[in-house]
């Protein structure tokens, strides 16, 4: 499954029962990316790993060439936790900073170990059939694609993995 936020920026998509893997791109069909954060860096195994800090992480690729920006992973709205057990916070607070150990091309991958539709009378729905979340509302096909359990980043080329969550 592909978060619909995403839908235009994964190539190479690889699905398995409770993965999908893929190469993140610009719309212009770029993958050799900056990545922009906020949250803190961990180091292990040379390898600074970003991680979340006051306020839970926000993880943005810049296209190199175009100047093109996207969300690759949002720790307030992305993944179980935040969906459904974090309260919401102000995002104001999170300025973001260049990861300077790496760029390139940068595959991702996302776990969807939940079953959903077998627990879909554990969520509450508005009258519209949108499912409530800790911080709005959501279309139930989109709320399933963005409510993986743990996400993975990793630049293919230097074989460095940078992200590494755990999210349920």
């Amino acid at each position: 499954m592909i978060p619909y936020y995403l839908k235009n920026h994964i190539t190479n998509v690889k699905e398995k029962n409770d993965s999908t893997v893929g190469i993140l791109t610009s719309s212009a069909g770029n993958t050799n990316l900056e990545i922009y954060f906020y949250g803190d860096t961990l180091k292990i195994k040379k390898t600074p790993y970003i991680v979340d800090a006051e306020y839970p992480c926000l993880i943005i690729a810049k296209d190199i060439l175009t100047g093109e920006t996207f969300t690759v992973f949002d720790g307030m709205k992305h993944g179980y936790d935040a969906m459904f057990c974090n309260e919401a916070c102000d995002d104001a607070e999170r300025e973001i900073k260049l990861y300077e150990h790496c760029t390139g091309k940068i595959q991702i991958t996302l776990g969807y170990s939940i079953d959903y539709e077998d627990e879909k009378e554990e969520y509450e729905f508005n009258e519209n059939g949108e499912v409530i979340l800790m911080y709005g509302t959501l279309d139930w096909e989109q709320a399933k694609s963005i409510g993986f359990d743990w996400l993975s980043l990793q630049f293919v080329d230097a074989k460095k993995e940078f992200v590494d969550l755990e999210l349920a």
